[in-house]
């Protein structure tokens, strides 16, 4: 049996980088922007299509309006894209996409709420990385150095939103809720390589890994 760890996070708690590190300390294999990609191919469209659906849910007027040309009656017709997806579709592929690879590889998967759609499994392991908004802001604008610290909590609040809209609409669970997880932790408390190794250490105690 695969051994599968998935870490959900908030933005800004590093949680991709802790998934990195285990990746690299573990040799297993790394999951995240691959399936985005994978469904783009198997959608038969561009990576740039699938990456702005990316752990979001469509608007009500974007599922309303989709599809839909607007023009003068006697305009150019321009006909609908040959490849639609909706969100639920997009999501059942790249679920698909997941299990198919957690089958064959020992891995880390970040995000895609891995931690519902995967078969649970004794060898599987479910984190969730949050911290305080003070600590995740200035890790944004750490990551990307052209915000100020107004727009880093609003690309947060916004991101908190969307990605919880997103897990409730495609799970019917609380993204955020611990009983989720194995593991629930605050990222601020240590530095992100430690907080790696404790995890690392935890599921050796557990018998998970060697």
């Amino acid at each position: 049996m695969k051994t599968t760890i998935t870490i959900s996070r908030q933005m800004g708690t590093g949680g991709s980088y802790i998934g990195q590190v285990m990746a690299t300390h573990l040799g297993f294999k790394y999951v995240d922007r691959e399936v985005l990609h994978l469904a783009a191919q198997e959608f038969g469209c561009d990576d740039e299509a699938i990456v702005s659906r990316a752990e979001r849910v469509s608007s009500f007027w974007e599922r309303i309006l989709g599809g839909l040309t607007f023009g003068t009656p006697d305009s150019h017709y321009n006909p609908p894209p040959v490849r639609t997806f909706s969100d639920k579709q997009l999501f059942e592929k790249q679920t698909e996409i997941l299990r198919r690879i957690a089958s064959k590889h020992d891995c880390i998967v970040i995000g895609w709420a891995g931690v519902y759609v995967l078969p649970r499994h004794p060898a599987m392991f479910n984190i969730f990385c949050h911290a305080p908004t003070s600590f995740r802001t200035r890790r944004v604008m750490d990551v990307y150095k052209d915000l100020d610290p107004t727009r880093a909590r609003t690309l947060i609040k916004e991101s908190d939103e969307m990605r919880e809209k997103y897990f409730t609409e495609m799970t019917n669970h609380e993204w955020t809720c611990a009983n989720n997880y194995h593991l629930s932790i605050d990222t601020s408390l240590l530095p992100l390589d430690d907080i790696a190794q404790t995890i690392i250490t935890i599921m050796k105690r557990k018998g998970l890994i060697e």
